[in-house]
């Protein structure tokens, strides 16, 4: 399977995605890697790895879209950026997936652009998976940040988009649908969720009410439903928060290790929570609702999150979600 990853987006520069895209393939032999950027800066960086061979294709791109850069005016002004050149070669069949860690607005505007939406889909969204406190139990936020606004009927196909992304991607059975409210009564909320409700309430998903924000990571649903501008408050918030709780919990672990012999658990149980709070360990953020598979990673990623967001972008390609999205959205149920 052939994936387009955009060498030039990452904060941390072109050696994270080198060593990630690498980090992929040696987890996974069936992924063929195309890094996208600019061929001597990306062969240049090669080198320092001391590879005996290049493990990947590499495609040519002058131009960087920067984080700075208005998402619509750089797909005017930087035609040949790593974005838009990835997405052509997404585009023409020549890759399956793309994965990018750069501007988020440029990289959603030139998908609906050059791929365009999938059949019956109104809006994509961007679907996060967030941690919950039963174990090996994770929950699906969307919309985390595609719209700035949406009505009910976009609300009402995230809810479908997300529940084939936990049943096809989670492996469980009827998802259960929660959402994101003030208060669990059905009248409660403003107008867009109280339409949204009646929607959810009368479809043939398995909608179990209103959820208050403290619900979201209470393993009481599989699927939360909020637009885009409380989803992305509440990712960054949960990002953030996670990282205050490590900082606390790091803290008073170390000062415990000084007046304890039980170090190794101690430090065990240390690694075991930064790995459940650690963003990397889920890679990257799919845009569902295109034409092909989307795979966006944190800007700052580290080369573990690239490498996780190439796998992602794999599986969501090997399972073949938008063929799904596209026959649930038809029938208005997504199993």
């Amino acid at each position: 399977m052939k994936i387009a990853i955009d060498a030039m987006g990452a904060e941390k520069g072109i050696n994270i995605v080198i060593e990630g895209t690498l980090k992929a393939i040696n987890e996974n032999s069936q992924i063929e890697a195309i890094l996208v950027g600019d061929k001597k800066k990306i062969e240049d960086k090669v080198e320092e790895f001391h590879l005996k061979k290049f493990p990947f294709i590499i495609k040519h791109a002058s131009q960087v879209v920067s984080m700075n850069d208005f998402a619509i005016s750089s797909l005017k002004k930087k035609r040949d950026s790593s974005i838009n050149v990835a997405l052509d070669i997404l585009k023409r069949g020549e890759a399956d997936a793309l994965v990018s860690a750069g501007n988020t607005g440029a990289v959603m505007a030139a998908s609906l652009l050059k791929i365009g939406r999938l059949r019956g889909v109104e809006r994509p969204c961007l679907a996060v998976l967030l941690p919950t406190i039963v174990e090996d139990k994770r929950v699906v936020l969307l919309d985390a940040g595609a719209n700035v606004s949406s009505r009910a009927n976009h609300l009402f196909q995230f809810a479908i988009m997300g529940s084939v992304y936990v049943y096809r991607i989670l492996k469980e059975k009827e998802p259960r649908v929660g959402l994101l409210n003030i208060g669990e009564e059905e009248n409660k909320g403003n107008d867009l969720a109280i339409q949204t409700f009646k929607l959810l309430k009368q479809s043939s998903l398995n909608f179990v009410g209103n959820i208050e924000g403290r619900d979201i990571t209470s393993g009481k649903v599989d699927v939360v439903i909020c637009d885009g501008f409380i989803g992305n408050i509440i990712l960054k918030f949960a990002e953030g928060f996670a990282k205050t709780t490590l900082s606390i919990v790091n803290r008073e672990i170390k000062k415990s290790l000084l007046k304890t012999e039980k170090k190794d658990y101690s430090l065990l149980l240390l690694k075991n929570l930064n790995k459940s709070f650690d963003y990397a360990e889920y890679g990257g953020v799919p845009l569902l609702g295109v034409n092909k598979t989307c795979i966006i990673a944190h800007g700052a990623s580290s080369s573990k999150a690239i490498k996780n967001a190439i796998l992602t972008a794999y599986e969501f390609s090997k399972v073949e979600i938008n063929k799904y999205i596209e026959k649930a959205l038809t029938e208005n149920k997504p199993y």
